[in-house]
């Protein structure tokens, strides 16, 4: 007698292919393999252009990629810049990146903070809170503002962001909150936060790069 498993295998196997594509039916694994080659192949002369051993060079394909409006050289350009042990370069980058109004995600860890002020003031902001006493909190950043060097609120015409040379500084805009960050080995925005009646600065990160 034959098993069940060797009868239903073959079912299974024809519905499985009924359901596929049927250009991946036609794909065969060389097919598969000079399209993994085209697509590497089309990337490597932007990495090699950002990776140019003559640092102007470099810059100048990052800064070129970052204005190109084409998502996947923004990106690439991006994470080259962020990611940067040079200053200049980790710096154009985060320029570019705050020039394309992105919403700011901050998180602000109150695990060790004693003051129940810390609680007051995530409230008062509107952030999501979780049972860790970490409170999340989000800002758009607004127009640059070339006069005072800064990137302004959305919704007022005073100063948010103020790039520094190896990261950046921000506050409200009443100056009660107030924040200074580098920018980590992750790409990401690290350091603390100063709130209105707590005594402790708070430790705040804000992911850059997804």
């Amino acid at each position: 007698m034959v098993p069940r498993s060797a009868r239903v295998a073959p079912w299974l196997a024809a519905l499985c292919l009924a359901a596929s594509p049927v250009h991946a039916q036609s794909l065969t694994a060389e097919q598969l393999e000079a399209l993994v080659d085209e697509r590497v192949a089309a990337q490597n002369p932007f990495e090699e252009l950002l990776n140019d051993p003559d640092p102007a060079r470099s810059l100048a394909a990052m800064e070129i990629m970052l204005e190109s409006g084409e998502s996947s050289l923004v990106r690439m350009a991006l994470e080259f810049g962020l990611l940067s042990t040079d200053p200049t370069v980790k710096r154009t980058a985060l320029e570019s990146y705050l020039r394309s109004k992105p919403v700011l995600s901050f998180r602000f860890d109150g695990s060790e903070i004693e003051s129940s002020w810390f609680d007051s003031q995530m409230k008062g902001a509107n952030a999501t809170m979780t049972t860790e006493r970490i409170g999340y909190w989000t800002m758009p950043v607004g127009e640059y503002d070339a006069e005072n060097l800064c990137y302004k609120h959305t919704t007022h015409d005073t100063c948010f962001i103020t790039v520094s040379p190896d990261g950046l500084l921000w506050r409200t805009t009443n100056g009660r909150v107030s924040g200074r960050f580098t920018i980590g080995e992750g790409g990401f925005l690290e350091g603390s936060t100063m709130l209105q009646n707590v005594n402790q600065p708070v430790p705040t990160t804000a992911q850059l790069l997804d």
